[in-house]
């Protein structure tokens, strides 16, 4: 019975002292407190040491304390950074670029045009329609905001140039079966 009782006061102590769980790709779980959460690190504290652990190592963190200030600032940044990520691939997408004439620079071009594009940096003050046409302008120096704007601009414009490489490829081939 007294073993019972020690086992029991023990688990009881480790839950009252138990705090953020972090789960690692690996599968091991280590219970410690998050002490800063960095864009790509994980600062965490296990007894008296601390460690940084990269965020792409991490399958999960669960918070003891749903109410820490730590927990609800990440929420703050991450629905912000989703909408300005959304905010930034809506405008190069809508808004970004001369489709038709990155389709021409590919079939001109060919994969010239796509590494050229690959190597540009697209930008909403370059894109004159997305400057007049954006509801976003508070975003354009906003670094979530650019990064996906970019990722997008390029992405289409790449596209576009394929395309038009592809339609060279076929009409030559068309060409030389022809004849």
């Amino acid at each position: 019975m007294k073993k019972l009782m020690v086992i029991l006061l023990s688990f009881t102590a480790l839950n009252v002292f138990a705090g953020d769980v972090l789960t690692l790709m690996n599968g091991n779980r280590f219970d410690g407190k998050v002490v800063k959460i960095k864009e790509c690190l994980i600062e965490y504290k296990i007894e008296n040491e601390k460690f940084l652990i990269p965020a792409s190592d991490i399958h999960s963190i669960q918070f003891e304390d749903i109410n820490n200030r730590i927990y609800k600032n990440y929420l703050k940044s991450a629905n912000r950074d989703i909408n300005n990520c959304l905010a930034g691939s809506l405008d190069a997408e809508m808004y970004h670029g001369k489709k038709f004439g990155h389709f021409m620079l590919g079939f001109l071009f060919g994969p010239f045009a796509m590494v050229g594009t690959a190597l540009s940096n697209p930008t909403p003050e370059k894109g004159k329609e997305t400057m007049l046409m954006s509801r976003n302008r508070d975003f354009f120096s906003d670094v979530v905001y650019l990064k996906c704007y970019k990722k997008q601009a390029k992405s289409q414009l790449i596209g576009a140039e394929a395309l038009g490489w592809c339609t060279w490829i076929l009409i030559s081939l068309n060409l030389l079966y022809a004849v």
